[in-house]
């Protein structure tokens, strides 16, 4: 798969589905952007992160996923190989999962830490899912700039 530059483009949109799955096209471009000749801009791939949530969620091992968006030739490769791993029953769940986030559930260190990583929130200090800051923080950071596509 060709690499992605983050920095010009976000990945796309939190709640854009792929099998039913939110997040998993978001998951797949953070992956490209780690790709040689990618850039990963202001995203973070993590252990705790929300991409590493969904593809535990989906019963996945993230460095196997990442291995296959390495290897791929486009994404159409990338999503037979999901499809034959991807628990369908566990889908809907983990979507309800993501929309149930909100920044009541957590703790005042990690609500600092979404300020911190996330200043949207000093404009926007209504946003309480986790979805809709993430969301508002890429409307923000590329207000004239269309989303990466797969």
């Amino acid at each position: 798969m060709e690499p992605l530059d983050l920095t010009k483009a976000p990945p796309r949109a939190v709640r854009a589905k792929l099998l039913g799955a939110m997040f998993l096209p978001r998951t797949l471009d953070k992956l490209r952007a780690e790709l040689p000749g990618g850039t990963m801009g202001p995203y973070l791939n993590h252990d705790r992160g929300f991409s590493a949530y969904v593809v535990r969620r989906l019963g996945l091992d993230m460095d196997e996923l990442r291995a296959v968006v390495r290897d791929a030739r486009d994404e159409d490769e990338v999503v037979a190989w999901l499809r034959e791993r991807i628990d369908a029953s566990s889908v809907e769940e983990t979507n309800r999962k993501l929309e149930s986030f909100t920044t009541e559930r957590m703790t005042p260190d990690d609500r600092a830490l979404l300020i911190e990583r996330h200043p949207v929130l000093h404009e926007r200090p209504d946003l309480t899912s986790i979805l809709d800051i993430l969301d508002a923080e890429d409307t923000r950071a590329f207000a004239d700039v269309e989303p990466a596509s797969g």
